[in-house]
C-alpha cells in the first residue's frame, strides 16, 4: 500500500492549525474534485444508481447496508421508504409527521451523478493547504446529486466546521433534502443496519 503525503481532516489541529489562506484553497480544492466528479459519465450511458461496478451501492445510509443497482430515483426511493415502523414513537400524529417530511424527498427528481458517497472530513488529507487524496471509495457510484452533501450534513454536528465548509461547497442547496432525511431515521430504523 502506497502511503499519501499529508493527515487526515479528521484530525481537529489539521483544521484548526491553517490559515486563512490554506483553509480557502482546501475549499477551493475540494469544490474542483468535486466539480470535476460531477460530471463523470456512467460508463454504461444510463443514469442507474448502482456503484461504480454497474452492482448494488453499500452505504450505512440504506437499509440492509445494500441496494440495486435501481433503474430509476423512483426505485431508490422506493427502497429507502421499503419498510418503517410506528412502534417507538409516543403518537401516531408524531410518526405521521415524521413520514411527511421524509415523502418530500419524493416529489423532486435530481440527476444521477457520480459521488464519492461519504464525504467525511476524515476522508480528504491535506498538506501544507492542498488536498493530496480522498479516501474511502468504497461506497462510491452514481447517487441522486444531494448525497455527498447529505450525508456529512446527516451525521455531523450543526456547529462543527465541516458542516460549513460542505453548505459553502454546496450543501445549501439540499436543505429540504436534508430534512427529509433526518426525518426518514426514527420511522425506518428498525429497517437499517447500524
Amino acid at each position: 500500500m502506497t502511503r499519501i503525503p499529508g493527515k487526515d481532516m479528521g484530525d481537529f489541529t489539521v483544521w484548526e492549525g491553517m490559515n486563512d489562506d490554506e483553509r480557502e484553497s482546501i475549499f477551493a480544492e475540494l469544490q474542483c474534485i468535486l466539480q470535476a466528479m460531477r460530471k463523470w459519465k456512467h460508463p454504461g450511458g444510463k443514469y442507474q444508481i448502482c456503484s461504480v461496478l454497474g452492482t448494488a451501492i453499500r452505504s450505512i445510509r440504506v437499509p440492509d447496508n445494500a441496494v440495486g443497482p435501481c433503474e430509476s430515483e423512483s426505485e431508490f426511493n422506493n427502497h429507502l421508504f421499503g419498510s418503517n415502523s410506528s412502534r417507538s414513537f409516543e403518537s401516531q400524529e408524531q410518526y405521521e409527521e415524521l413520514v411527511e417530511i421524509a415523502e418530500r424527498l419524493r416529489n423532486v427528481q435530481h440527476p444521477i451523478i457520480f459521488t464519492h458517497g461519504d464525504l467525511q472530513h476524515h476522508n480528504v488529507v491535506v498538506l501544507n493547504g492542498h488536498v493530496t487524496a480522498l479516501l474511502d471509495w468504497e461506497t462510491a457510484g452514481w447517487y441522486p446529486d444531494y448525497w455527498d452533501f447529505t450525508t456529512p450534513l446527516k451525521f455531523g454536528p450543526k456547529d462543527h466546521w465541516w458542516n460549513w465548509l460542505i453548505m459553502r461547497l454546496g450543501g445549501e442547496r439540499y436543505t429540504a433534502e436534508l430534512e427529509s432525511e433526518k426525518a426518514l431515521v426514527p420511522p425506518w430504523a428498525d429497517a437499517w443496519s447500524w
